[in-house]
C-alpha cells in the first residue's frame, strides 16, 4: 500500500473541498488498487486509487453501473462515487511516480462476511439474487461492457494470449503440466457451447466475502464492482461458491454451505435447468480462467508464483475429487 504524499492529499482536497482537514488511513491492500479510509469531523469516506492498468473506459462503466443500481430499490447499500468539483466521478493524480485515477465513495459500515456462518451465507445468496435481478436490466445488449468474457481464456489478461502456455510459465512439474494442460483444453473446448446456451447478463464478477458487508446476519452492503461486466450469470454464482465453500475436501460443512447459499438465492430467483446441469463445466471454467488471470498478474509483477502454483495443485485435486463425488456436488447444488 503506497503512502499518500501531502501534495496528493492537496489535489484530493482541492477536488473534494469537504476533505480539507481529513485524515487518510490505508485499508487492507486491494488486489488491483489501493484504498484509504478518509475521515472528517462529520463523515467517513473511502478513497480508491485505481491501478495504472485499469482503463478509464472501465472506470466509466463501473461508475455508470453504480449510478444505475442506486436508482433501483436494492435492500443493501452500494458504493456510489461522489462527484469531484470538476463534475467527474474520478480524477487523475500523480502518486508513487505513476499516473493513477482516484475516486471517492461514502463509507458503508458493516463487517466482512463470515464464510463459516450459514445464516450469513444464506443472506449472501439472497443478496446475489437481488443483485442479479437488477443487473439484468443494465446494458442488456452488452453494448457498453468493456471486459472480455471470463470464458475467453486467451483474452482475459493481456499478458497471457496463449493460455496453454501457463503450465510452462508457472514451471510446473511434468505431471502437473500434463494434467493442467488437459484442464485448460477442456475449458477452452467447453466455453463456446456454454456461452451459446446459458443466460448472459451483467454480473458483479467479484462477489466474495471481503466485498459483502454484514450486520446482524443481513447483507447491508456490496462493494467493489471494478470487475463488473457482461458474462454468464451462473459464473457469478459458482465463483462465489468457490470461495465460500473453499475446496470440498477441506470443508466438512461443504454441503451445508452450498445448500445455504442456494436456498438464499432461490428465495428471490433461481437458475435455469440448463445452468444447473452445466454447473460442473462452468465451475471448471471458473477455476481455469482464474488461474490464467492470476498468471497474468504474476507476469506484471503482482502476486506470488507459489500461491498460484498452490492454487493449480488444489484445482487438480478438485478434478480428482469430482471423479467420485460429482453426484454429491450436484445434489448440494439442488440438481435433480
Amino acid at each position: 500500500m503506497m503512502s499518500l504524499s501531502e501534495s496528493v492529499k492537496q489535489v484530493i482536497s482541492d477536488q473534494w473541498s469537504f476533505l480539507v482537514e481529513a485524515t487518510f488511513e490505508p485499508t487492507a491492500p486491494g488486489s488491483s488498487y489501493a484504498t484509504y479510509f478518509v475521515d472528517t469531523s462529520y463523515n467517513q469516506f473511502v478513497l480508491k486509487l485505481y491501478a495504472a492498468t485499469t482503463e478509464t473506459a472501465q472506470i466509466h462503466y463501473e461508475h455508470s453501473l453504480l449510478a444505475f443500481l442506486q436508482s433501483t430499490d436494492l435492500p443493501f447499500a452500494i458504493p456510489v462515487p461522489i462527484c469531484a468539483s470538476s463534475g467527474e466521478t474520478f480524477i487523475a493524480i500523480e502518486a508513487d511516480g505513476r499516473s493513477l485515477n482516484a475516486a471517492l465513495f461514502p463509507r458503508i459500515v458493516g463487517q466482512a462476511m463470515d464464510r463459516r456462518n450459514l445464516a450469513q451465507i444464506q443472506a449472501a445468496g439472497f443478496a446475489l439474487a437481488k443483485l442479479h435481478d437488477r443487473l439484468a436490466n443494465f446494458d442488456p445488449q452488452g453494448k457498453f461492457a468493456r471486459l472480455p468474457f471470463w470464458g475467453a481464456l486467451d483474452r482475459i489478461h493481456p499478458q497471457v494470449s496463449v493460455p496453454l502456455n501457463v503450465p510452462q510459465i508457472l514451471s510446473l512439474g511434468l505431471e502437473e503440466q500434463r494434467r493442467f494442460g488437459l484442464l485448460l483444453n477442456e475449458a477452452i473446448e467447453a466455453a463456446p457451447n456454454l456461452y451459446a446456451t446459458l443466460p448472459i447478463q451483467t454480473i458483479h464478477a467479484d462477489y466474495i466475502t471481503p466485498n459483502i458487508l454484514i450486520e446482524n446476519d443481513r447483507v447491508v452492503g456490496i462493494l467493489d464492482f471494478e470487475f463488473a461486466t457482461r458474462d454468464l450469470r451462473v459464473f457469478d454464482y459458482l465463483s462465489s461458491l468457490d470461495q465460500f465453500a473453499s475446496f470440498p475436501w477441506k470443508e466438512v460443512r461443504f454441503e451445508e454451505i452450498v445448500q445455504a447459499f442456494s436456498t438464499g438465492y432461490r428465495t428471490c430467483s433461481s437458475l435455469t435447468v440448463a445452468e444447473m446441469e452445466a454447473a460442473i463445466s462452468v465451475w471448471k471454467l471458473q477455476r481455469a480462467s482464474s488461474l490464467v488471470y492470476w498468471t497474468g498478474w504474476l507476469i506484471e509483477g503482482k502476486g506470488s508464483r507459489q500461491k498460484i502454483v498452490d492454487a493449480v495443485v488444489e484445482t487438480l485435486r478438485f478434478e480428482m475429487w469430482l471423479e467420485s463425488n460429482q453426484r454429491r456436488l450436484l445434489d448440494a447444488l439442488g440438481v435433480a
